[in-house]
């Protein structure tokens, strides 16, 4: 089970060699840089115990004192100027990497199907995005440079101390092995407890999601008590939990000091006997015999080493908290999408869209969608309309590719849209949704957002054909009005009718009205449909809406009950048919005589 959980951490931490490999040239040198750093930091105890023996006139040496005063200042100059270079080569690395992570991680939700965000909140692919990649960013720069850092001082201070006296240095290295135990046995246990913080941080960060975008029903519901309650029991439990993985970390460190201080009296007690042993009478030793100034160096070896040692710790912390952080992250990266892209660049679609007994079901769930069969001549418009969870939604998602077909075909000029690349697909296609979202910037860079390219006067067209101008020119900075974050500063009619602006801009040979119009005056609508008549002569339009007023312009009309298309023809038609679209026509009839 050990091996299994270790082998486990090793492939999740492979999963960053190609990220590495792109910036081979910065880690070999900065792998060069901490090596130059370390001979000159261990080449100093050397020339420290030189001085030490010569100023106490015990070792005869053809070097002034002056000049090994300088060689170690010099010494210690070149190990932090190149210890600067390593973090501006590892460290800038790791920062990089991370670029490079944040962008691999949008591209992949971004390119996954609509289900895929079904199956998991907002707060869940944040936490991924922050903590997850920041703790996989801290071992690609600091746990690799300190790991470095640590076999380089060791390699080079314990080649100095085995030089001056192999016993010692042999009585010295008796702790490493319990190090060795303690950091794995800890390590494992952090990695445990790592992982169970990074769920609960995931809920916490769903619930303080939720609560901000949902600010006004808990006000209006008077729920803020209660939700403040529920944040604090997570809360809570994330201070547990991140308290458990702190006291398992808090042991490390104590740990090691104990340890590695056994070998400070390894040294003075070893260390001292060598030095009385080597002295003669006279006082005078051999420059073979261990003095003072030896002795001194492996002092101060032993401090050198202190760090490296230490950093064990909280380096293998860093390695299994990464490992753990690349797994939960590399699940998305390496998921594979089910809407995969195709090959046909089409740079003008007419719009002639044909569904060929189409089915469709959401994995294992129900079918939502059965023998489809359909066809919307380009340049006409469909009406389709239905009660709830009838499938309209689910219909037009096939189009852009929201959701692919589990059976039949959805074709565009006669090409399946499986075979279409995703950019020349939705770009000729523009939906406007029922629950519009705008993002937190001015409604001018909303509405071009459907076309970055566009000009003020083809923004003022759009505004004007979804009936919005007027509403513009009462806000206090017109097209600058910054509207919040998901436009709460407007009214779910303006919400509305700037989106649909922002498809109009986009001049789409396909545009897609979701129920689009709910939010607004019937008075109003009737403006915007009469707006847009000239805007869908020469375009496929397809509106869903549950009010009849707003479908009977289009060329046909269809009715969807439970996944199937239950009517088809032209207002007129239905009418004369009198099934359950005459209905629907005589019951809004009725509401509206009434009201």
């Amino acid at each position: 089970m050990q091996n299994q959980q270790q082998q486990t951490s090793i492939g999740q931490l492979r999963r960053l060699l190609p990220y590495i490999q792109r910036y081979r040239l910065r880690l070999a040198l900065g792998l060069a840089f901490v090596t130059v750093s370390n001979i000159c930091s261990t080449t100093v105890p050397r020339v420290v115990g030189q001085t030490i023996d010569t100023l106490s006139a015990k070792l005869a040496t053809t070097e002034p004192i002056e000049w090994l005063i300088a060689k170690i200042l010099l010494l210690t100059i070149g190990s932090g100027f190149f210890m600067f270079l390593t973090r501006r080569t590892i460290i800038v690395m790791s920062r990089l990497i991370e670029e490079d992570l944040r962008n691999d991680f949008v591209a992949a939700i971004a390119g996954q199907p609509q289900q895929f965000y079904h199956d998991r909140s907002t707060g869940s692919l944040i936490a991924h995005f922050s903590n997850d990649i920041s703790s996989i960013r801290e071992f690609i720069g600091p746990a690799i440079m300190y790991s470095a850092n640590t076999v380089t001082t060791f390699v080079f201070a314990l080649s100095w101390m085995v030089y001056l006296n192999l016993p010692l240095t042999l009585a010295i290295l008796i702790p490493v092995p319990l190090v060795a135990t303690l950091t794995y046995k800890l390590g494992k246990r952090i990695h445990q407890k790592y992982r169970i913080v990074q769920e609960q941080y995931e809920h916490i960060t769903t619930q303080a999601q939720e609560l901000a975008s949902g600010i006004r029903v808990v006000r209006a519901y008077v729920r803020g008590e209660h939700e403040s309650e529920r944040f604090n029991e997570l809360s809570k439990e994330y201070y547990h939990k991140n308290m458990g993985l702190a006291r398992v970390q808090s042991l490390m460190m104590p740990g090691m000091t104990v340890l590695f201080n056994l070998s400070y009296v390894i040294v003075l007690g070893v260390g001292g006997w060598l030095v009385i042993g080597s002295t003669s009478s006279a006082g005078v030793v051999t420059e073979s015999a261990f003095t003072v100034g030896k002795l001194t160096q492996f002092f101060i070896y032993l401090n050198q080493l202190l760090w490296p040692i230490a950093a064990i710790g909280w380096v293998t912390s860093m390695i299994q908290r990464g490992a753990a952080s690349m797994g939960r992250l590399g699940t998305i990266i390496d998921m594979q999408s089910t809407i995969t892209d195709g090959t046909v660049q089409q740079s003008s679609v007419r719009g002639d869209i044909s569904f060929e007994n189409v089915s469709l079901a959401y994995g294992d769930g129900p079918t939502v969608l059965s023998d489809i069969h359909l066809r919307i001549p380009a340049g006409t418009s469909l009406g389709i309309v239905g009660s709830v969870g009838s499938g309209k939604s689910s219909l037009i998602g096939l189009l852009p590719r929201l959701y692919d077909a589990s059976h039949g075909h959805v074709r565009i000029d006669g090409i399946d849209v499986r075979d279409y690349s995703l950019s020349s697909l939705r770009s000729a296609i523009a939906v406007v949704p029922q629950e519009s979202f705008l993002f937190s910037d001015t409604i001018r860079e909303n509405i071009r957002l459907g076309n970055p390219q566009a000009t003020q006067e083809r923004i003022d067209n759009a505004a004007q054909a979804a009936c919005l101008d007027k509403d513009i020119a009462q806000l206090p900075e017109g097209y600058d009005t910054v509207v919040g974050e998901r436009g709460v500063t407007l009214s779910g009619g303006q919400k509305q009718r700037t989106s649909l602006a922002r498809a109009i801009i986009c001049d789409p040979s396909i545009l897609i009205l979701d129920d689009s119009l709910s939010a607004i005056d019937a008075s109003t609508e009737e403006h915007i449909l009469q707006e847009l008549e000239s805007l869908m002569r020469n375009r496929t339009t397809l509106i869903i809406s549950h009010r009849i007023s707003t479908v009977q312009r289009c060329t046909n009309i269809v009715v969807l009950q439970e996944g199937r298309i239950v009517e088809h023809g032209t207002h007129s038609e239905l009418i004369n048919h009198g099934g359950v679209y005459a209905d629907m026509y005589e019951r809004q009839q009725l509401e509206q005589e009434l009201s």
